[in-house]
């Protein structure tokens, strides 16, 4: 760009945040207003500084939201989540989720939850890869009546107690298990599969399968209260060691197997949860 006539600096750089920076051809030097807008730009004030345009703050916020799908009215998807797609009326993603689908009114999921899905109405999902179908929720709370199914998985070659994961993940820990809402009445439906796939002491193709039925009362201090009604064998071929419900951690359900030495085992359970939790007493 030339000197304008009457001027000793010129523009020489505009910046990432919308400042202009000029020169007198040797050294950057900040404009006064004069020559700022004799140059078609706009002097502020306030800052005393020469601008291009003002930044959008929003700007990555809107960028990472490129891959996200709203339809309907007053749907939320906060920041950091993708691929996610909102279907439906007053929903809320509640940021840095991935791959998730809510179709529906007044459903929820919470942060950092990927691969979910919900439908129905005021459903909550709190676990990674959670399938949920909300109940009503008596129009006051999500999360207080719903459905839910949850799958957990893992690999043993030992008879070492251990216990499944959600989504197999066992580097999420704590966040593997599943959690259950205070103040609720949880009866759940689990079924649980074993296949052998091998090892020294290993047929491939053994199997057991199991089917477990139960109530759960938690209570707002997370103490539990397990009434397990039913356990039932389903079919085996061999013998793979033992499988249990533990609830000894509170507001946590865990399903805990034991396999063989020498047996590589490989375990899968879907775990279906009917929940009626209460936000009008404390139990």
């Amino acid at each position: 760009m030339e000197y304008k006539k009457g001027f000793q600096i010129k523009p020489i750089e505009i910046q990432t945040d919308g400042t202009v920076l000029f020169t007198d051809g040797t050294d950057n030097v900040h404009p006064n207003q004069l020559a700022c807008e004799a140059y078609g730009y706009k002097y502020d004030t306030a800052t005393g500084t020469c601008i291009a345009f003002v930044p959008n703050v929003n700007l990555e916020a809107d960028l990472s939201n490129l891959t996200n799908k709203k339809q309907g009215e007053k749907n939320t998807i906060q920041e950091g989540s993708h691929n996610t797609s909102v279907l439906g009326k007053k929903n809320t993603v509640f940021g840095e989720n991935e791959n998730c689908f809510i179709s529906g009114e007044k459903n929820e999921i919470i942060s950092e939850i990927n691969n979910a899905s919900v439908i129905g109405k005021m459903g909550k999902v709190t676990h990674e890869g959670e399938f949920c179908v909300g109940g009503g929720g008596f129009d006051s709370e999500a999360g207080l009546l719903q459905m839910s199914v949850i799958q957990l998985s893992r690999r043993t070659t030992n008879e070492s107690d251990v216990v499944l994961y959600i989504d197999g993940d066992a580097d999420a820990d704590n966040d593997a298990q599943i959690l259950l809402p205070a103040n609720s009445l949880v009866t759940y439906e689990i079924w649980l599969s074993a296949l052998v796939t091998g090892g020294s002491s290993g047929t491939a193709g053994d199997y057991e399968a199991y089917v477990f039925l139960g109530v759960i009362r938690t209570t707002n201090d997370g103490t539990i209260a397990h009434n397990a009604k039913i356990d039932r064998l389903l079919g085996r071929t061999g013998s793979l060691g033992t499988q249990a419900i533990n609830t000894d951690t509170a507001y946590t359900l865990k399903l805990q197997v034991a396999g063989l030495a020498n047996v590589n085992i490989q375990y899968h359970a879907v775990a279906k949860l009917h929940i009626n939790k209460t936000n009008v007493v404390e139990i």
